[in-house]
């Protein structure tokens, strides 16, 4: 059994357009432990994104292995990276990405719909919970239109949490919303990780990047640093 959550292994992500590749990331290698808080901090197109796409089964590398709860899930057809994705890791997109013809309740029950997790007679007890921790409860019967953006970012932080990953990943979780709603976001992923996920986060802020446990930088599709 490994001790890692998230391994890269010497991956290369290359984009292919008009004949010309377009290198995202080169050689790029980190593991991530069970139950660590770790942000990735770099400035825009230094790969931060395809981190986590590739961490989340969202894409494969062009090289090199993505080894995520042990299992390397670059083999994986899309149709099972979709299944194992629904059960393994809950992602926070920096648009929120959040169903606009569903209500807040109905978007985090989703993500349990698609896991077959937690048994259905308990989905909406869940859903509520979580909606309690992240502040969103009175919001419940609201569409995503009739949010303000740190309100959307909270539903969405409830809805990576529904099926009960084992990691959390966050691309840019802060980046659309104030300081006050920054702080709480990011008040919300570390109590996700008190709770005994894994967290591994974005950001070109260094504010929100010292809040992290470590921090890995990442330049040109490098990390400099660890």
């Amino acid at each position: 059994m490994t001790k890692y959550s998230i391994e890269f292994r010497d991956v290369w992500k290359i984009y292919r357009g008009n004949g010309i590749d377009y290198p995202a990331l080169r050689g790029v290698g980190f593991v991530v432990e069970k139950g660590e808080f770790v942000a990735l901090q770099g400035p825009s197109g230094s790969g931060k994104t395809t981190v986590i796409y590739l961490a989340g089964g969202l894409d494969t590398p062009t090289r090199g292995e993505v080894i995520v709860n042990g299992e390397n899930i670059g083999r994986l057809s899309e149709g099972k990276r979709a299944k194992w994705r629904r059960r393994n890791v809950g992602i926070v997109f920096q648009f929120f990405h959040l169903v606009p013809t569903l209500t807040v309740l109905e978007n985090v029950i989703l993500p349990m719909e698609l896991a077959g997790y937690p048994p259905k007679e308990k989905r909406l007890e869940r859903a509520e919970e979580l909606l309690e921790i992240v502040g969103m409860k009175d919001k419940e019967e609201k569409f995503p239109n009739q949010l303000s953006g740190g309100e959307q970012q909270r539903v969405a932080i409830a809805r990576a949490l529904a099926a009960d990953p084992h990691i959390i990943l966050a691309d840019e979780p802060t980046a659309n919303l104030d300081t006050r709603n920054k702080l709480k976001i990011i008040d919300l992923l570390i109590e996700a990780n008190r709770l005994g996920k894994t967290i591994l986060y974005t950001t070109h802020d260094p504010q929100l990047a010292s809040k992290a446990d470590r921090l890995l930088k990442i330049i040109d599709g490098r990390i400099v640093s660890d």
